[in-house]
């Protein structure tokens, strides 16, 4: 009569160890591979609204969705924001639904970057809760207090080289500016975090890099990129007054002979 044989000890502890390899070198690839697969779904958001910024403008001759404008004029509180414009919800193809997170000035949940853990509500902010992923660049009208503008937005023929000028990006607040896109005060120190503690440290209406340390772009002439962090903020950039993709100003802050510039509908 056979005897079954049993594993001995050894043989089991290389079998485990054998397992405990193959996992070590499969999970980080699966983590890679779910990371490159948010980032996917995150651009074609950006994409989606990259497109819209062009079919707005088709629509609106020649003007871009405006990033804010104060329906009874310059230094009014009340305010209709880019999230809350009704025809960019539409070519977005947002369909509002009841709750919180879907009506209004947010966005509906399949619009949310799958990997901001803010809009999501995962962490709570103090002051600002925000069901929205991304961001509006308003550089241009942040030199000075923005409640000067009645209207915060350009229009085709304000914008030179529309290929190389950020209109959207990735953001826990509804609107960004350059300096908030300072990774070494801001998004090194706090990452995935809220409003407020970017605006203690003084990188307010922030980009945040949730992407292998990039972020997704959408520009005004439509087409969207993934840039690593260094290639969004530089301090040299900064310090020299280069604003780059941030603006269609020359320098920044703007001359006067620039500010003059800015479109007035």
């Amino acid at each position: 009569m056979r005897t079954k044989r049993a594993f001995t000890l050894i043989e089991l502890l290389v079998v485990i160890a054998v397992i405990a390899l193959l996992l070590a070198i499969l999970l980080p690839a699966l983590g890679r591979a779910r990371d490159m697969g948010q980032r996917m779904v995150c651009s074609n958001h950006l994409r989606n609204m990259g497109m819209a910024t062009v079919l707005y403008a088709d629509d609106c001759d020649g003007w871009y969705v405006p990033i804010i404008y104060r329906p009874k004029g310059a230094g009014s509180q009340e305010q209709v924001g880019w999230p809350n414009n009704q025809l960019f919800r539409k070519l977005l193809g947002y369909k509002d639904k009841e709750g919180t997170g879907d009506s209004g000035w947010n966005a509906p949940k399949e619009f949310l970057c799958p990997s901001d853990r803010i809009s999501k509500m995962e962490i709570a902010d103090r002051l600002y809760p925000n069901y929205i992923s991304y961001a509006a660049n308003i550089t241009d009208w942040y030199y000075t207090n923005w409640y000067d503008f009645g209207y915060a937005g350009h229009k085709n023929t304000s914008v030179p080289q529309p290929a190389m000028r950020a209109f959207f990006g990735e953001s826990n607040d509804w609107w960004m500016w350059w300096k908030g896109a300072n990774y070494e005060k801001g998004w090194d120190v706090l990452n995935q975090d809220t409003i407020m503690p970017y605006k203690d440290v003084g990188c307010d209406g922030p980009t945040l890099y949730r992407h292998g340390e990039g972020a997704n772009f959408a520009f005004y002439d439509g087409h969207m990129e993934h840039m690593k962090k260094d290639k969004v903020w530089n301090i040299d950039d900064w310090g020299g007054g280069r604003p780059g993709m941030w603006s269609t100003f020359t320098h920044w802050p703007p001359t006067a002979d620039e500010q003059r510039h800015l479109p007035h509908p």
